[in-house]
């Protein structure tokens, strides 16, 4: 396997070089990438030193400075020195319009590239761009599934009162996992004189000695990207440390560690105190990404709920009488954190979070609200003692103009309100609520409210704000498990479902089908002559085709139904509560939309054999997929371009069993 590439990858691009050299008579094809610093090779057929040498280099860096194809023709070189006479390249150009690197065609003997040639090696370096999309999303996907792995471990951390060094270097691991070659760490303010100094708290991949030298770091300006992050209360971006002047007495210390570009965040409290900072370093000058933004945002949610917490029971030792209120939210922290970890019902989720905050804070009720619109919020959560008055989850209420929601969608930080009784929708006295952010912005709020116990003190806002980030925690991670969920189950070309999604729905529906007596069908769609379309057209065309004819049969297809790709040019659908008369229609349907007037027959002459099969008394999902499959190729053998319904008939020994029925 290729340094960088996955098995899947690294197999694709041995192909298409085999494939290349191969096809053009050619001793050698070459897959390179580039990289800010150098081309590597990623995939050689043929002898590698061809691959190495100055004049492969040169067209290379050429075809990626130029993202345009160029042929070397050189009738000149000499035959006996086994070097690269004639030479060919295209550019590698993924869906963003960026160049990955170059496909290249070497031949020892001068030759002149033909116009098929240099098209052949064109549509090779697409499909090699393709793969490495394809990558890249693998990676994604699983640098995602690490990530949610890691914040989960880290909340029940959390949960379970774990020392904060702990703590905060598993979340400081999980944060190096999804953006490699990165290094974090977090300093802790301590309070002292001036402004105070930062000092270690966690950094897992940095050596010992670094943070000797960073510890005790002063907060003010120009000391270190750390000491200015905290004094000036916001991101700072170093890109070199040797240059820049506010990191002017760390130089020989990142020159030492082979540290280069740095950037600091501040760790600020619920009440927007500092807590300390959250630092990457990078071996070479790097702006921020996106992507880093992201794992930024997040770990400091994290490290914030982590600090308070340890500063909290820290509290609680000094102070027997603040003991027990803190014992109390300690408890209600925990058993919010432990269901963000584990629960994945929304609905459940935040009745917790309501229940758990209004218990804490003594309040007669509580929320969890999210904002629609502009002025509207839904209900989410609700929970009240006996007797209260509440609102039932999925009501949509009304944002009042001086309501305590309009503060909060503006503003990060809780807030508390007292208002006479009957002039709001909620009809209580005294309400606090913190804001749930999420990517930055409020989503919704959570909310307490009151009559009896007179207002909500100042400190109140403090512990509603825990809540409401660990219910900010619990809308991403559901964002995120739901994306990883759909990717899961989709096709990643088409955007069908996929083969795995389908054999999920089809045991699902013949289960439901024979429990209740209902019917059921199967319709599984082949492209005729497929492979005559990848050869003539080329397999980026092939994949275009599949792509059009996806969307044309989810424009016919009823609602309801489930439509998959299967396999490489078959497609299957289930029609539950459908007789195999009705799915015939539908077949029929689809394939004159294909035959008649659509461009993918005016183009590339595509037509479709369609087989139709019902769910008979006493069969199983494997006999409708064989019986559907049977019909398929009686399609097939009587011609193309048409549909055929499974019939009693049909001899079981119809033909070599398709590898749809198979598998």
């Amino acid at each position: 396997m290729r340094p960088g590439l996955d098995v899947h990858a690294s197999a694709a691009l041995d192909r298409l070089t085999r494939w290349a050299a191969t096809a053009l008579r050619a001793p050698v094809a070459i897959i390179s990438l580039a990289s800010a610093d150098e081309q590597r090779i990623a995939s050689v057929a043929g002898p590698r030193a061809q691959a190495g040498t100055a004049k492969v280099r040169a067209l290379c860096e050429r075809v990626v400075a130029t993202s345009a194809l160029h042929a070397i023709d050189d009738p000149t070189a000499d035959p006996g020195d086994h070097g690269p006479a004639a030479l060919v390249g295209a550019p590698l150009i993924d869906s963003t319009g960026h160049v990955l690197g170059c496909f290249c065609v070497v031949d020892t003997l001068p030759r002149h590239w033909s116009s098929h040639d240099t098209d052949l090696v064109k549509e090779l370096a697409i499909s090699a761009s393709t793969e490495l999309e394809l990558h890249v999303a693998r990676a994604m996907a699983e640098r995602e599934t690490r990530w949610s792995d890691g914040q989960q471990a880290v909340l029940e951390l959390i949960a379970a009162r774990a020392p904060l060094t702990q703590t905060l270097t598993k979340l400081l691991q999980a944060a190096e996992a999804h953006a490699p070659g990165m290094l974090a760490s977090i300093l802790l303010l301590e309070r002292g004189r001036g402004r105070g100094t930062l000092r270690y708290g966690a950094g897992p991949s940095l050596p010992r000695a670094f943070h000797c030298a960073i510890d005790g770091l002063r907060v003010a300006e120009g000391w270190g990207i750390c000491g200015t992050a905290a004094f000036r209360r916001e991101p700072v971006v170093v890109l070199d440390i040797a240059e820049d002047p506010l990191t002017v007495q760390f130089v020989d210390l990142a020159r030492t560690y082979g540290v280069r570009a740095g950037w600091s965040t501040p760790i600020l409290s619920s009440n927007r105190e500092v807590l300390g900072t959250f630092a990457l370093y990078y071996g070479r000058d790097r702006l921020p990404k996106p992507s880093d933004e992201f794992i930024i945002d997040r770990s400091i949610h994290l490290a914030r709920l982590a600090i308070e917490q340890c500063r909290d029971a820290q509290a609680l030792r000094r102070s027997a009488t603040q003991a027990r209120a803190l014992a109390r939210e300690q408890t209600a922290l925990q058993r919010v954190a432990t269901s963000v970890a584990a629960e994945t019902n929304p609905a459940i989720l935040f009745t917790r979070v309501a229940q758990q905050v209004s218990l804490l804070l003594r309040a007669e009720c509580g929320y969890a609200l999210r904002f629609v619109g502009e002025d509207e919020y839904r209900v989410i959560g609700a929970w009240g003692r006996p007797g209260a008055r509440i609102l039932s989850v999925g009501a949509v209420g009304q944002q009042m103009p001086d309501g305590l929601g309009v503060e909060l969608r503006r503003g990060l930080t809780a807030k508390r309100r007292s208002v006479e009784k009957g002039t709001h929708p909620f009809d209580y006295g005294h309400r606090i609520g913190a804001p749930i952010v999420v990517g930055g912005r409020p989503w919704g709020m959570v909310v307490a409210m009151r009559d009896r116990s007179g207002a909500f003190p100042p400190e109140d806002e403090k512990r509603i704000a825990r809540f409401a980030q660990l219910a900010s925690v619990a809308v991403a991670n559901g964002d995120t498990r739901e994306r990883l969920a759909t990717q899961a189950l989709t096709d990643p070309l088409t955007g069908l479902f996929n083969r795995r999604a389908f054999d999920q729905r089809l045991a699902e529906e013949t289960n439901r089908a024979l429990r209740h007596g209902r019917e059921l069908s199967m319709i599984i769609v082949d492209v005729d002559h497929f492979k005559t379309i990848n050869d003539r057209f080329g397999h980026a065309t092939g994949d275009l085709v599949l792509v059009n004819l996806a969307r044309s049969l989810e424009a016919v297809m009823r609602q309801g139904d489930l439509l998959a790709r299967v396999g490489g040019d078959e497609m299957a659908m289930i029609l539950g509560d459908c007789p195999p008369s009705q799915a015939a229609d539908v077949a029929e349907r689809m394939r004159r939309a294909i035959d008649e007037a659509s461009p993918l027959a005016q183009r590339h002459g595509t037509t479709l054999s369609i087989g139709v099969a019902g769910l008979a008394p006493g069969c199983s999902e494997k006999d409708l997929l064989r019986h559907a499959d049977q019909a398929l190729y009686r399609a097939k053998a009587e011609g193309r371009n048409r549909v055929v319904s499974y019939d009693e008939d049909m001899a079981e020994g119809l033909a070599a069993e398709h590898p749809l029925a198979a598998s």
